[in-house]
């Protein structure tokens, strides 16, 4: 049986939170796409939006093939940046990893802005239930 190599966790919380943009509406699928120039305008706006600042994980428990797993994710504003909090968890409810990522939305010349209302309004529903 493989284990999972560490650096898959980060695209894993990268994937989770994409999911989490689209479920709670800070994207949509059909902004996700390079169709129009309008779009590829979105796309980005929305590199910009979500700059990592910083990442951390805990590994806990290696992740093993060919087990599923699943992560949970909390979303909270702390100032001007965005902090998404993930629990890596393998098929037997087991944290295999604590991981925290944190972001910031920039403007063209990579100064700080504030997060768009689009964000704040995504983690307050998420965070909502």
């Amino acid at each position: 049986m493989g284990i999972v190599h560490h650096s898959n966790y980060l695209r894993f919380c990268e994937e989770a939170r994409i999911q989490w943009c689209l479920k709670y509406g800070a994207m949509t699928e059909s902004n996700m796409g390079l169709v129009s120039d309008q779009q590829e305008q979105f796309q980005h706006q929305s590199v910009f939006a979500l700059t990592v600042v910083e990442t951390r994980v805990q590994h806990k428990k290696a992740i093993k093939y060919p087990n599923h797993f699943k992560i949970k994710m909390q979303a909270k504003v702390d100032g001007i940046k965005i902090v998404f909090n993930y629990e890596i968890l393998n098929n037997f409810e087991e944290i295999c990893a604590l991981v925290e990522t944190v972001h910031c939305s920039v403007n063209e010349k990579l100064k700080p802005i504030r997060l768009s209302q689009q964000l704040l309004k995504a983690t307050e529903m998420s965070n909502r239930g």
